[in-house]
């Protein structure tokens, strides 16, 4: 009599986000308690990223997949922590270069050394140049961009045409230093599409420069924000303005290299390679993090999530100006007191 067992089988993809081939990495599977007697596999990969297993019978409920990188690897390692329940479907792993090629914009053609834990550490008075809510990378919803954006001419707001000059100027520049296009003047503030236009405007109200709130949902995904400046020197001075752009674009303050995201600092910059290419990294890992079937990577392993508002409330974070003092405590119209200020 013939006997058909059915075999369950573990298949994944490791993908790169810089889109080049896998190479110098294979896939450790832990299968269950990690001591000595815990039933280990060791997975080949091939340069498309996928591996491939039958599924061991072990206890627990969750198997440890571990991304060894030899030495040699253009890729960093990982480690995370799978639910047994997942594994029947496809598991997709997110890579992340060592060193990031930056091939559009300013910088095109330079390859600048990334370290993700870095750029999503948060320090204690600055935050991190990266945000993460949970697993997730915060950024602009999907298919929003470019940004519609808003200079309010009212009479509160006093915005000329010489400063509107100067702010898009600044703009065209963040463009392109990170080689995208990110901004599109707007003329009204109702919803458009799934976001809320970026509101800018002139408040003598403020301490600092200027100052910019973003808004985000429970999956990282900015649908709305506002920016203030002092008066219309701040709207003229270039690196003001590109600060506080990479703002709205979901980016923090850093010490970690020469950025135009120093804070408190007296002579602002201009956005550098370094900005550029961790500003596309974690763009793309937002981008990457809409795939269903990814189950983790090392920028979910490592990046440290934010100090969140109650449960079921929206993020609401005000990045800060990069000169004292620093602004007051604001209140947002719809979601109240923000509660992440300096």
């Amino acid at each position: 009599m013939l006997v058909s067992v059915a075999l369950a089988l573990l298949t994944g993809r490791l993908i790169t986000l810089d889109s080049q081939p896998v190479a110098g990495v294979d896939v450790i599977v832990r299968w269950g308690d990690e001591s000595v007697l815990g039933a280990v596999d060791t997975l080949r990969v091939d340069s498309f990223g996928r591996f491939g297993a039958l599924i061991r019978d072990a206890s627990g409920d969750s198997v440890t997949l571990v991304v060894n990188a030899s030495p040699s690897s253009r890729y960093a390692g990982a480690r995370l922590v799978v639910p047994r329940t997942r594994l029947a479907e496809e598991l997709h792993v997110l890579l992340v270069p060592k060193r990031w090629p930056i091939r559009r914009g300013r910088y095109a053609g330079a390859e600048v050394e990334v370290d993700p834990s870095v750029a999503l550490r948060r320090v204690p008075g600055l935050g991190s140049f990266g945000r993460s809510i949970t697993t997730h990378v915060v950024g602009w919803m999907p298919g929003s961009l470019p940004i519609p954006v808003v200079l309010r001419h009212d009479a509160g707001s006093r915005i000329t045409a010489a400063d509107s000059v100067a702010f898009w100027d600044a703009a065209r520049d963040v463009e392109e230093s990170l080689g995208d296009r990110f901004f599109v003047p707007w003329s009204d503030t109702t919803m458009s599409g799934r976001i809320f236009p970026v509101d800018v405007q002139i408040d003598r109200r403020i301490p600092g420069a200027g100052i910019t709130f973003i808004t985000w949902d429970a999956a990282g995904n900015i649908f709305e924000g506002s920016v203030k400046f002092r008066s219309s020197l701040e709207m003229r001075i270039p690196a003001v303005v590109e600060h506080e752009l990479m703002h709205v674009l979901g980016f923090g303050h850093t010490t970690a290299w020469p950025s135009a995201m120093a804070a408190r600092t007296a002579q602002p910059s201009a956005v550098t390679e370094e900005d550029a290419a961790y500003a596309q990294l974690l763009m793309a890992v937002h981008a990457a993090q809409w795939d269903s079937l990814l189950v983790g990577g090392p920028i979910d392993a490592r990046g440290a999530a934010e100090t969140l508002p109650p449960r079921g409330v929206s993020s609401h974070f005000p990045s800060h100006d990069i000169n004292p003092p620093l602004a007051s405590r604001e209140r947002h119209p719809r979601l109240g007191d923000s509660p992440d200020r300096r």
